[in-house]
C-alpha cells in the first residue's frame, strides 16, 4: 500500500502542467504599455473639477444622496448597468436629494467613528483620523439686486462668528452620478465662497448645524443634522459630504499637471473618488 506522501506526489506528477503551476503567480504589469489608466468616470470628474479648481475661493465636495425621478417621485432607473455620470440637458426630469434617513446617518456615523478609534491605536502606521464636532448656527441675509444670500456662521453656544464665517455662496457647476449597483448616488458640486462684511439688515431665516467633521487624506467627511427655524421648518436633515478640505493644494497641483510636471492632481482626484465609492458601498440598502 502506497504512503499518503507518495500517493500525493503521484497525483502532482500526473496533474496536467496548467494545475502544477498555478501557485507560481507571475506579477503582471498594468498593461502592455506599462501604465494603469484611470477609469473612465473619475477622468471626467478630474476633467470636470480642472475646469474650476483654480478659481479663487473655491469649495468642491460631494453629497451622498439619491437621484429622483420628477415624475414618479421614487430613484431613478435608467437600465444602466454600473456607474454612470447623468448629463446635465437630463437633470430636468430629475432632482438630487441628499437628505437621508437618520437610521442610515447612524450606519456612517458609527462607521467613521470605528475608523477613528483604530487609526488611533499605538501600532497604527497609516495616517490618523483627525475628529472635530460643531454645532453653529448659520443666518442668511438677502442681498440687494442679487438672488444670492449671504450667510453669517456662529457658535451656536456662544454666538462668535467663526473663522471665514460671513461668506456669499455662489453655485458654479454640479455634476450626477447614478450608481444603481450601490444603496447611493453621488453629486460633485463646484461653489466660491466669497468672503464678505457683516451685513446691517436683519436676516430672513436661519439654520442650526450639528456637525461631526473627520479629517483624512486631504477630504473633510461632514456627517450634518440640520435644522430650521422650529416654528417654519421643524424638520431635521441628515447629510453626508466630502471635500477637498484644501482646495489651494488641488489647484497647486492642477498647475503642476500643465505644465506637464510630475503632479499627484490626478491621484489626489482618485482618492476623492474612492472615498465617496466605498462610502456609497457600505450605506445601508434600507
Amino acid at each position: 500500500m502506497e504512503s499518503s506522501g507518495n500517493k500525493r506526489k503521484a497525483d502532482e506528477i500526473d496533474a496536467p502542467a496548467s494545475k502544477r503551476q498555478h501557485t507560481n503567480v507571475i506579477a503582471r504589469e498594468p498593461s502592455i504599455f506599462g501604465v494603469k489608466p484611470v477609469d473612465d468616470v473619475t477622468k471626467y470628474i478630474a476633467d470636470f473639477i480642472a475646469e474650476h479648481c483654480q478659481l479663487e475661493n473655491v469649495e468642491i465636495e460631494a453629497k451622498l444622496g439619491v437621484l429622483i425621478e420628477k415624475r414618479t417621485n421614487q430613484r431613478i432607473n435608467m437600465g444602466a448597468l454600473s456607474e454612470t455620470i447623468i448629463h446635465s440637458d437630463y437633470m430636468r426630469q430629475y432632482r438630487f436629494e441628499s437628505n437621508m434617513p437618520l437610521e442610515q446617518h447612524r450606519h456612517f456615523n458609527k462607521i467613521l467613528n470605528d475608523m477613528v478609534n483604530k487609526t488611533q491605536a499605538r501600532e497604527y502606521r497609516g495616517e490618523r483620523i483627525k475628529y472635530k464636532h460643531t454645532i453653529e448656527t448659520d443666518k442668511f441675509y438677502d442681498i440687494p439686486h442679487s438672488r444670492q444670500k449671504l450667510r453669517v456662521t456662529t457658535e451656536s453656544a456662544t454666538g462668535k462668528i467663526v473663522p471665514n464665517g460671513i461668506i456669499e455662496k455662489v453655485r458654479v457647476a454640479d455634476l450626477n452620478i447614478h450608481a444603481p449597483n450601490q444603496a447611493l448616488d453621488f453629486r460633485i458640486s463646484i461653489n466660491r465662497e466669497l468672503p464678505r462684511t457683516k451685513p446691517n439688515s436683519n436676516y430672513v431665516f436661519e439654520r442650526n448645524k450639528d456637525r461631526i467633521s473627520y479629517q483624512h487624506g486631504g477630504i473633510a467627511f461632514d456627517l450634518t443634522q440640520v435644522k430650521g427655524a422650529a416654528d417654519k421648518d421643524p424638520d431635521v436633515r441628515h447629510e453626508l459630504e466630502l471635500e477637498f478640505a484644501d482646495a489651494c493644494i488641488l489647484a497647486n497641483e492642477k498647475s503642476k499637471y500643465d505644465r506637464k510636471e510630475p503632479s499627484q492632481y490626478t491621484q489626489m482626484v482618485e482618492v476623492f473618488m474612492n472615498n465617496i465609492r466605498l462610502l456609497s458601498r457600505y450605506a445601508l440598502k434600507l
